[in-house]
């Protein structure tokens, strides 16, 4: 189906999921990836949990799982910019 309830041709099913993501969107809003950038300057070992509890607080919903790759990855890509680590080292 095509979204609007009408059956596709079988050629046309990949086209309908091209630039859709994986599993169900993320609620992670840019409110508060700000907030957790801010957090980690701040406070560079806060720890995971730690950022969870603080968003709870402040009324995010949304999984662990999503948060905390997002922590993971902010953190390798401060890592990066700080020159604290190198790209060649995170692929190891």
């Amino acid at each position: 189906m095509d979204g609007t309830g009408r059956a596709t041709p079988a050629g046309d099913h990949e086209s309908t999921l091209e630039g859709r993501g994986v599993g169900r969107p993320s609620l992670l809003g840019q409110q508060y990836e700000a907030r957790l950038a801010l957090w980690l300057r701040e406070q560079p070992d806060l720890t995971s949990a730690e950022i969870l509890r603080r968003l709870r607080v402040r009324g995010y919903r949304g999984g662990k799982s999503a948060l905390y790759e997002l922590v993971r990855r902010m953190r390798v890509q401060r890592a990066v910019t700080d020159g604290s680590v190198s790209t060649r080292e995170l692929k190891q």
